[in-house]
């Protein structure tokens, strides 16, 4: 009964082996089917995917060949008909599918008879046709026709010319649809005139509507629809195409089937290849052991309104292609299986036999047992011991590096370990079994990548090589890596072996410091460093070509102004904005860069194609002086612009921008936004600016400046009622310098501020002490200009002068000139006030050349009015000029304003303006200007209008 158990459990061993190997082998072949299955399943989304991606791309570029088309007859009108013709034959060539390229012209009834007239000069016996039942018949009388006017190619098409596609469905709809939206349409598949039979083709179209009217509603664009252009389509052409020219017409496993429209609707299929699938009918076992396996998939998107459905059927293939590791991994099973029972009956039946020899040589093994645990302990130790030498060398090599990399004898990768692949985010296989130049090929071409290639060849050591490289992602990658060769006991060379780091951004911080140190921070333009290196090149490249090259130093007018009256914060936004319209207004192969804080260079290179224009700089200057929006307020830029010219002649490149600077000054001379070419002579003139500014800086405190003073004499009485304070300038070695060599230039350099303080002091000074001579209400006008008008302070400054000399204030009459307050009426309106608060008098000088805006005459608080010279000079002879004073003078009494003109140097000027009601005149009729020293005596001497009479006439 034992022995029967016996058997019994021997084999019941073989049989519980066979039925694991059995269960195991079930587990793996339905594993390995899901799998197979899953790959087949991704396999087809990704085909199918790739196809729709086609289409849709294709079908959005063909609308963007549309685009291009329509913005020909935006750009240019009229569009002729060999400009069209030039226009879309390459675009024909290039995309095969278009049967033709179509422009429609939207005519009314009364415009037929003439447009059929010319249209039959170029095409003999043309008439507007329509498509009917029965073909193409003339066109009945109608309202309006969308007449195909311009069609390429016409061969093939010519029953196309003169179509009145309005009258089609299909097009009347697409243009609805337009009209409703706005934007381009497509046509449902149609029928063409040139191939009425068929219905597989479709029309883009896009509007043109009447230049510069308004589209925002339908209503508007139905009223200025034009016509428009279109794209002549047929779709199983397009759809070929597409796939063709991607190479995915090869596999014949994917049913295509392309619906432009809804898939239920007759004759909505455009598109099918390689049949369609039968009906099939899912198992529950399909996933795994269906022989005939079909997947099918829709997918849709939208291309000017209209709605394209593609689907992708798998065809039925061969079971055993896609199924060999199912089948493999089931037979593999089956036979494991059973010769894994076979082996365990073996082993119990060998297991009987050994059981009767473990008891005789058990003994044995006790006597053996003691020794060789004394081997394992020892192989034991000696294996920890490995291990924590290994342990200390990963640790050591991780704190050292990120990775070690190891190289056979022929420099290729054998091993590479660490985190290299994926900060790299390349491939394994990619690196393993090549060299680092094989995996890099970008070192063949550089000087310090052939240098590492020469070294390796050599087994030669090497360190802190670094080299980039793009990964899959497509990023450009940076590492650093050193290697060492390897040899064995008897020296002979095994290879190499290293480590390696990635350094991306080290790298990147590098180009960033780079870029930082040649680039301005606030408009990203390049600096003067990099402005230095771009000029010296482009020196060189005319020195090659024999070509001249231009030097361009742009600088904005009236930029300080921004700054004082914005802020700076709008003073950046303006050079970001000018940066930009720089950049935007010269070549890509141009160079702008900010030279410092308002000005900019450009350097032009003269190409054998492109020639240097003075276009070039009017273009710039457009591009600079349309109006720019700060702080809420539109601004309007101009710039002075001077011009170097570079003909290979060796000039220094730092000549050539001081030359361009000269040449930027005279601009600003002649009355800015302007621009001027260098000339030597302007030499002569810098030198000469730079001798009187230096000059004009030492002037102040060297006592040079002085005033004289020129009466101003009341009409009706004849005696001087004040005198105006004009400033004079005794240079020791220019002598007399009159004001026209140094105010502007005072004014621009800021000097102003400073002079304009000395002359309000001494003019009030002075004013002040004729008053304690007994000269009492005598007015003293002194000029104020736009720098010490736009100084914060002015007002205390002007209340201190007064404090200061103890003059009344009722005495000091400021003269403003009209542009002063122009740029920002309510901050002038504010300050005027603020002025007169002081109870001083306000007056307008040289009236007539600003702005001369009635308005601020009225709202300002001004007490006088002063005619300026130019006016005056020829009252007595120029019908014009006289009828102007005239004007001036009624005007001005009419707002209760006191009139003085200035520049009366006859005795017909001054009957003129007493007939006329003058209040008050200047000039050297009565006296030029003179010193104070002179000015006193002549009051002394009581001098006065001798043939001062009353007045007749006051408006």
């Amino acid at each position: 009964m034992a022995g029967r158990r016996r058997r019994l459990s021997h084999y019941g061993a073989a049989a519980l082996t066979l039925g694991a190997g059995l269960a195991a082998t079930a587990v793996l072949f339905v594993s390995v089917s899901a799998l197979e299955f899953s790959k087949m399943e991704l396999s087809f989304q990704q085909r199918a995917t790739v196809r729709v991606s086609a289409i849709e791309r294709g079908l959005n570029d063909a609308v963007e060949v549309v685009n291009v088309i329509n913005q020909l007859f935006r750009s240019v009108q009229p569009v002729s008909r060999e400009q069209f013709h030039s226009f879309t034959t390459p675009l024909l060539q290039r995309y095969p599918f278009i049967q033709a390229f179509n422009y429609h012209r939207v005519l009314s009834h009364a415009e037929r008879k003439p447009f059929e007239t010319a249209m039959q000069a170029r095409y003999p016996g043309f008439v507007i046709k329509e498509l009917t039942p029965e073909g193409l018949v003339p066109a009945p009388e109608r309202p309006y026709y969308n007449v195909v006017e311009y069609l390429e190619p016409l061969k093939g098409n010519e029953a196309a010319l003169g179509l009145n596609s309005g009258r089609n469905v299909q097009v009347r709809a697409a243009i609805d649809r337009i009209l409703h939206t706005g934007r381009p349409a497509a046509t449902e598949q149609l029928q063409l005139a040139q191939d009425p039979a068929q219905r597989n083709s479709f029309i883009m179209i896009m509007p043109l509507y009447q230049p510069g009217m308004p589209t925002g509603t339908r209503a508007e664009r139905h009223a200025v629809w034009a016509g428009d252009t279109a794209a002549v389509i047929r779709t199983p052409h397009l759809v070929h195409t597409i796939l063709q020219q991607h190479g995915l017409l090869d596999d014949q496993s994917l049913s295509l089937s392309v619906y432009a429209g809804d898939p239920s609707e007759a004759g909505s299929l455009a598109y099918r290849r390689n049949g369609v699938p039968g009906a099939t009918h899912e198992h529950w076992l399909h996933r795994w052991l269906d022989f005939d396996y079909h997947s099918s998939d829709m997918r849709s998107f939208n291309v000017l309104g209209r709605t394209w459905h593609i689907r992708s059927d798998d065809l039925p293939r061969p079971f055993l292609a896609d199924h060999l590791g199912s089948l493999g991994t089931l037979l593999g099973g089956l036979l494991f299986s059973a010769l894994a029972a076979a082996f365990v009956h073996t082993l119990v039946q060998r297991s009987r036999r050994v059981q009767l020899l473990v008891d005789a040589r058990t003994s044995d093994l006790q006597r053996s047992n003691q020794r060789l645990a004394e081997d394992v302990a020892s192989r034991k130790r000696t294996e920890r011991a490995l291990q924590e030498s290994e342990h200390r060398f990963r640790r050591l090599l991780a704190l050292s590096s990120d990775w070690y990399w190891e190289q056979d004898t022929q420099f290729r990768f054998t091993h590479i370990t660490g985190g290299f692949f994926e900060k790299g985010h390349v491939a394994k296989e990619n690196f393993l079994g090549r060299t680092r130049w094989e995996c890099t090929p970008e070192l063949y071409t550089s000087s310090t990548g052939r240098d590492h290639i020469n070294k390796v060849q050599a087994r030669l050591p090497f360190s802190n090589f670094e080299y980039a490289i793009v990964g899959h992602d497509g990023v450009t990658r940076w590492f650093n890596t050193s290697g060492e060769p390897v040899y064995d006991a008897q020296g002979e060379f095994k290879g190499y072996r290293g480590t390696g780091s990635e350094i991306t951004e080290r790298k990147l911080a590098e180009q960033r410091i780079q870029h930082i140190a040649h680039h301005d921070v606030l408009t990203g333009l390049p600096n003067r460093v990099l402005l230095q290196d771009r000029l010296q090149q482009a020196i060189a490249y005319a020195n090659r070509s024999g070509l001249p090259m231009w030097v361009v130093l742009i600088d904005l007018d009236r930029f300080k102004f921004v700054n004082d009256s914005l802020g700076h914060k709008a003073g950046d936004q303006l050079l970001q904005t000018v940066a930009e319209r720089l950049q935007a207004s010269v070549r890509e192969s141009d160079t702008v860069a900010r030279l410092s804080g308002d000005e900019f260079v450009a350097i032009l290179s003269q190409y054998p194609d492109e020639q240097l224009t003075p276009a070039i700089i009017e273009r710039v200057m457009k591009a600079l002086a349309q109006p720019v929006l700060l702080e809420g307020k539109e601004f309007f830029v101009t710039c002075s612009i001077g011009v170097a010219v570079y003909d290979a002649d060796g000039t220094p490149a730092q000549h050539l921008i001081e030359h361009a600077d000269i040449a930027m000054y005279s601009a600003k001379k002649l009355g800015r936004n302007t621009f001027q070419f260098y000339q030597p002579e302007m030499n002569d003139e810098a030198q000469e600016r730079l001798r009187i500014e230096s000059a004009l800086r030492n002037a102040l405190e060297r006592d040079e400046f002085v005033l004289h003073y020129q009466p101003q004499v009341d009409l009706e009485t004849g005696q001087i009622v004040g005198m105006e304070a004009l400033l004079r300038w005794q240079h020791p070695e220019l002598g007399m310098v009159p004001p026209a060599r140094f105010i502007s230039l005072a004014e621009e350099t800021g000097l102003i501020v400073p002079i304009g303080a000395w002359v309000l002091h001494t003019a009030c000074q002075q004013a002040r002490a004729l008053h304690d001579a007994g000269f009492t209400g005598l007015r003293m006008a002194v000029n104020l200009s736009a720098r010490q008008f736009a100084q914060p302070e002015l007002v205390s400054t002007i209340a201190a002068v007064l404090a200061d000399s103890g003059l009344p204030p009722s005495l000091l009459e400021l003269e403003l000139t009209e542009s002063l307050f122009m740029h920002d009426v309510a901050q002038g309106v504010n300050l005027l006030h603020e002025l007169k608060s002081l109870g001083v008098a306000l007056s307008i000088d040289d009236f007539g050349t600003g702005y001369s805006s009635l308005s601020y005459l009225r709202n300002f608080p001004i007490d006088v009015l002063k005619i300026d010279r130019s006016f005056v000079n020829d009252i007595a002879t120029d019908a014009d000029d006289a009828a102007i004073v005239v004007s001036v003078i009624a005007l001005a009494h009419n707002l209760e304003l006191r009139v003085i003109a200035e520049g009366v140097e006859s005795e017909e000027q001054l009957e003129f303006l007493r007939r006329h009601g003058c209040d008050e005149i200047q000039g050297y009729y009565f006296s030029r200007p003179v010193d104070a020293v002179a000015l006193r005596q002549m009051l002394h001497e009581g001098k006065h209008l001798t043939s001062a009479a009353p007045r007749r006439l006051r408006a």
